[in-house]
């Protein structure tokens, strides 16, 4: 007989536990975030992140964010992207909602960024093998929704090389379009400027390979016929520090 009152009070205890609990939930107050501050967020985090200057990069969110209903008093949310994030292109992000450091809710957020990027393009046709001037090309700025690959983005590093291809007027010269025109040719004879303070002394050489801009060639000298290492500085002129 006791062991029967016994589980009775131990079933009214649970019900009114029960009851208790879920009148604690119900009583609790609820939180919304809503959508606007999600994607508002979502876009900090993006330009906090990202390695682009704020000016060229604009962020969509192709698809409306739902508000995201909590229960909660001080509701703090922390943003987070996948591993190796580009921040170009269409992605992903992820918004984490706690209170206290309990984690109460998430949602992921999908965003779109671009980046204004500076490319080189041509003014005309230019024809294949030819050197490329300075009048020749022009830049132009083009949204990209993806890391572009050989992608030019200055004059300096288009002019005097020469077209692996035909160019169609304002079409997109890229890297792998072109090819480096050395300065200094193997076996040609070359200018030697010997350069040390006030004092410049000049001889002429024959140089012992091709040789681009800055770089360091192996001439010898035809007076002295002695090989030395010196510094390619223009067309058939090499440079020399003592």
């Amino acid at each position: 007989m006791s062991r029967k009152i016994h589980n009775i009070a131990f079933l009214i205890a649970s019900v009114v536990s029960l009851f208790l609990f879920n009148s604690y939930l119900y009583a609790a107050p609820a939180a919304v975030i809503k959508g606007e501050t999600i994607n508002a967020a979502v876009r900090a985090y993006i330009e906090n992140n990202m390695p682009w200057p704020k000016s060229v990069v604009r962020v969509e969110f192709p698809a409306r964010v739902a508000d995201l209903k909590l229960t909660g008093k001080k509701i703090t949310y922390r943003v987070m992207s996948r591993r190796n994030e580009d921040f170009i292109g269409d992605s992903s992000f992820t918004v984490r909602c706690y209170e206290n450091g309990a984690f109460l809710n998430g949602k992921t957020v999908r965003a779109r960024i671009e980046v204004l990027m500076d490319v080189v393009v041509s003014t005309k046709s230019l024809s294949k093998n030819g050197r490329i001037n300075r009048d020749d090309v022009r830049l132009v700025k083009r949204w990209f929704n993806r890391l572009p690959s050989n992608i030019i983005s200055s004059h300096d590093a288009v002019v005097g090389m020469k077209l692996r291809t035909n160019v169609k007027p304002n079409a997109e010269i890229t890297g792998n379009m072109v090819r480096r025109i050395p300065m200094v040719k193997r076996g040609k004879p070359v200018r030697i400027v010997f350069e040390n303070g006030s004092m410049r002394i000049t001889t002429i050489g024959l140089s012992e390979q091709d040789g681009m801009h800055g770089e360091l060639i192996k001439v010898r000298n035809v007076s002295s016929k002695n090989m030395i290492y010196a510094r390619v500085t223009g067309n058939s002129l090499v440079k020399v520090d003592f």
